[in-house]
């Protein structure tokens, strides 16, 4: 018997988008995604196999980031400035 799935509703805050996809969408190196994520400055959703799945909402939050960084914004001034934004 098949089974069916119900479509999921989708909206900005859900993950959808594998560290691949997100760093060509960013443009950000993948490596600096995961930079950006153990500074604190991003928590992208996991799978249950700890894949790191983000969402529109942090697509923007990084391109936000990387306009930043372009700046020459430290990380704390990076976090400070998130802050004031959210």
């Amino acid at each position: 018997m098949a089974r069916l799935y119900r479509p999921v509703k989708r909206t900005e805050a859900t993950p959808v988008y594998t560290i691949g996809a997100a760093s060509r969408l960013t443009g950000i190196p993948i490596w600096t995604l995961r930079w950006i994520e153990r500074h604190g400055l991003l928590r992208p959703s996991r799978t249950e196999g700890k894949q790191r799945l983000y969402n529109d909402d942090d697509l923007a939050r990084l391109k936000d980031v990387r306009a930043l960084m372009e700046k020459k914004v430290n990380v704390a001034g990076i976090r400070v400035i998130l802050a004031m934004r959210a």
